[in-house]
């Protein structure tokens, strides 16, 4: 192959890698893409993951309280033994030393250990709050990257809104400042003007910081910036609660909300303490065997020895006064479970409050979008109003000001409350305990 056709194919390569990078960065990253990007980096979500694994390890330590405990044990022992005096003339006055060795198998089987039964119950407790707060994480994923991403749209548009008005207020201060060049404007005109285009490059500035705050609180859950995303449509459908009962929802949400759960059960494992810390007051019960050999090079008698023992022993054990500790420790437990059934109460009216704010925020929310909506198409004619009158001569250019203001605020004010909508519908199902990724795919619907 020639240099030639050589550097034809080079070109053609680098052609073709710079089109499919341009293709790969044109594409947006969706809502759902931003939210498995999250279940993998995380933080919190990933803490979650690791403390319910932790968590589930806790059964099979409780259950080993039911299993036998084998243990071995050995020993050397170098006896040195000086006889001073005897009356007995077997043994006459001198040192002595030899060793002694020994070994001991034992394995203790528990036969009735009611603070082992106690722990168990309370294991298995402690494993099920684990997996609701895991659950109740998850969805707590889901809300946080939904508003985090809805966060950078909005910050977007109220960027661009930002912008556009700018770029219109100067266009004012262009022609007024030629208006009154020519003798045909104020000075009142242009000081207007003036002062508005500072007020709205304020405004532009002010926008794009919230937008590097807004991409800084998605990269924060996601680990990183996306570079193109999703925009909201023009116009999706406006659905209401099914049922639209306020009363329903809350009652299903004081079912099913998975931190409400998880708060049970953290009373059901405050519970198990009280009683597992009352079981040291019962008595233990435990079949003991023991083997035993022992190795002696010499006795006070004589010649050395060699042992072998077997014990099998039932080992009842009563606690009858251990300096009030138990008591004290009961009492402990006593108390957080009163805590822990406070905690429960104080979730349960929060999740209520919530279930109300996110069912009155998705009711009023299809009317406000709606009557917003209808705002921006009046206050477009509004302005184009006032710019037709103002040509005219029938107004000044303060009115024309004041209406482009009014717009680009109407505009925002739309925008932002379809956002808020959108989230409130994920937050209702948040309460409910029903939220799930199918309720992201139908938010992405909304969005292009």
């Amino acid at each position: 192959m020639s240099r030639a056709r050589l550097r034809e194919v080079s070109r053609s390569a680098g052609l073709g890698a710079l089109l499919l990078t341009v293709a790969l960065a044109s594409q947006a990253q969706s809502l759902l893409d931003t939210y498995r990007q999250a279940r993998q980096a995380d933080p919190r979500f990933r803490a979650a993951e690791f403390n319910t694994q932790a968590t589930a390890t806790l059964t099979d330590q409780a259950f080993a309280g039911f299993l036998p405990v084998v243990s071995f044990e050995a020993e050397r022992l170098d006896t040195r033994q000086t006889i001073l005096s005897s009356e007995n003339p077997i043994f006459g006055a001198g040192t002595t030393t030899y060793p002694t060795k020994s070994a001991t198998l034992s394995l203790t089987q528990p036969l009735f250990r009611m603070d082992v039964v106690r722990r168990f119950e309370q294991a298995k407790s402690s494993v099920k709050q684990a997996n609701y707060v895991l659950l109740a994480a998850e969805q707590d994923l889901m809300v946080r990257t939904a508003s985090a991403y809805l966060s950078v749209l909005a910050a977007k548009d109220a960027q661009a809104f930002a912008k556009a008005e700018r770029e219109a207020v100067s266009k004012a201060l262009d022609l007024a400042t030629e208006k009154l060049k020519s003798g045909l404007g104020t000075v009142t005109n242009l000081h207007d003007a003036t002062a508005r285009r500072a007020i709205t490059m304020a405004r532009e500035i002010e926008a794009g910081n919230k937008l590097n705050d807004s991409l800084q609180g998605l990269r924060e859950i996601t680990g990183q910036t996306p570079v193109q995303m999703q925009s909201l449509r023009n116009a999706f459908p406006l659905t209401q609660p099914e049922p639209l009962d306020l009363d329903r929802w809350v009652e299903t949400a004081f079912t099913q909300n998975l931190t409400l759960q998880g708060r049970r059960e953290a009373v059901e494992v405050a519970r198990y303490e009280i009683d597992r810390q009352k079981a040291a007051h019962l008595p233990t019960l435990n079949a003991v065997l023991t083997r035993n050999r022992k190795d002696s090079g010499s006795t006070l008698y004589g010649g050395g020895s060699n042992m072998s023992t077997q014990e099998i022993a039932v080992r009842l054990s009563i606690p009858i006064f251990n300096g009030g500790l138990v008591l004290a420790v009961t009492k402990e437990a006593a108390l957080r479970h009163q805590k822990a059934q406070e905690e429960l109460e104080q979730e349960r009216r929060g999740v209520e409050r919530q279930t109300r704010a996110a069912f009155e925020g998705t009711v009023s929310g299809t009317t406000l979008v709606t009557a917003l909506g209808q705002a921006v198409v009046a206050q477009q004619s509004a302005v184009q109003a006032k710019e037709e009158g103002q040509r005219a001569g029938l107004f000044t250019l303060l009115p024309v000001l004041d209406a482009q203001r009014d717009l680009f605020a109407a505009r925002r004010d739309y925008a932002q409350a379809r956002y808020d909508y959108l989230l409130n519908r994920l937050k209702l199902a948040q309460a409910a305990g029903t939220l799930s990724e199918s309720h992201l795919a139908e938010l992405s619907e909304a969005l292009q």
